[in-house]
């Protein structure tokens, strides 16, 4: 009888996806003056965020309460919604990670745009479904392209507005045009984790379309505009019936009790959510006029951060500026796992933080002719 051979060790049915969605810095800790690579907000949180954490880690021996009610009944009051319709996670990549281990299973497609937020692939290939991606339009989601390959094994279909790691966003006409088109068995995610930034009458968060279908369901984070990433707080938005299935997904006691505190607070203050997206445009704008006359073309993204697009010659590559900014302690995203190595992401940080960025690309690029601009 022939023995069966098996490999020397475990062998995983995802890829090492995964490792590429926070790279190692290319800079020793102690060397880092400026990270822009994480979309952090430079603003922090309103001071009462820090004043509700402490007052909560007084009470380390009690469990949260694992409903997250009283943050629900938050955000439904900052947003007008319904409260037993809300879901909350330890991120919205919790909601998501849920929506897709309910929705999809191997053999099922999970559909999303060719330059999404890395996550939507992530979720297919955790759950054993097959991610399919649609071609974009100038790096900005084709509602037509992505109905051209929904088939009979499409489960899920994703769109980030505005997307990580572009920046671009579409306008409401254009999500209702999707969902209207969607067969109502498939799932259609809206990732609205950049909402607060986007200032355009024409554009929607999705928020009021979760109503008018049984499918469509929206996700959200107190990460960017808040400033709240330590505490990982994400929630999603869906019908009544949904919810119900995907709180049995989520894990008891998920959002911890500090942090559900801390977003209580955070969403009590929402003026200062306005003061940051309005600093954030005017340094984001601000950025963009000095790098364009360097000959760099910046994507008309509207988020906390800019896709910035480098020539491809020797020495002046997207590579070569994310390296030559780490020698001067500048953090920035190389986006090579988009299938876009010739942009960086450069979250928009602090004036002294886009000055120095400023500096550094005008010293690595001076002398070069213009090669477009956005």
């Amino acid at each position: 009888m022939n023995e069966k051979k098996f490999p020397a060790g475990p062998v995983p049915y995802v890829p090492d996806t995964g490792t590429k969605v926070v790279k190692k810095p290319p800079v020793a800790p102690e060397d880092i003056v400026f990270d822009l690579s994480l979309n952090e907000s430079p603003f922090g949180a309103n001071p009462a965020v820090a004043a509700a954490a402490a007052a909560r880690c007084q009470l380390p021996n009690i469990y949260p309460d694992p409903a997250s009610d009283e943050l629900r009944q938050a955000i439904s009051r900052c947003y007008g919604l319904e409260p037993e319709r809300l879901i909350c996670g330890n991120g919205s990549e919790e909601v998501l990670d849920a929506i897709g281990r309910l929705y999809a299973r191997p053999g099922d497609e999970i559909l999303y745009s060719r330059h999404a937020f890395i996550q939507f692939p992530i979720m297919a290939l955790r759950t054993g479904a097959t991610p399919v991606m649609a071609p974009e339009r100038d790096y900005t989601l084709d509602v037509e392209a992505l109905l051209d390959r929904v088939t009979e094994r499409t489960r899920i279909v994703c769109v980030a507005n505005p997307n990580n790691p572009t920046g671009t966003w579409v306008d409401r006409d254009a999500l209702v045009r999707l969902r209207d088109a969607l067969p109502e068995h498939i799932v259609y995610v809206i990732d609205s984790a950049y909402a607060e930034f986007v200032d355009d009458e024409s554009y929607d968060d999705g928020l009021g379309l979760v109503g008018e279908r049984p499918n469509v369901i929206v996700t959200r984070t107190l990460s960017k505009a808040f400033g709240l990433a330590a505490f990982r707080i994400g929630w999603g938005y869906g019908p009544a019936a949904m919810i119900r299935a995907l709180n049995p997904m989520r894990g008891i006691g998920n959002v911890n009790a500090i942090a559900q505190a801390a977003a209580v607070a955070a969403l009590e203050d929402l003026d200062f959510v306005a003061m940051v997206a309005r600093e954030t445009a005017v340094r984001r704008d601000w950025l963009r006029a000095k790098l364009v006359p360097l000959g760099l073309q910046t994507l008309p993204g509207a988020a906390n951060f800019l896709a910035v697009r480098f020539p491809t010659d020797p020495g002046v590559t997207a590579q070569d500026a994310i390296d030559h900014m780490a020698r001067r302690g500048i953090l920035t995203r190389s986006m090579d796992d988009y299938g876009m190595d010739d942009f960086v992401r450069i979250t928009i940080g602090s004036e002294e933080a886009n000055g120095a960025v400023a500096d550094a690309l005008e010293d690595l690029l001076a002398g070069r002719s213009n090669v477009g601009s956005g």
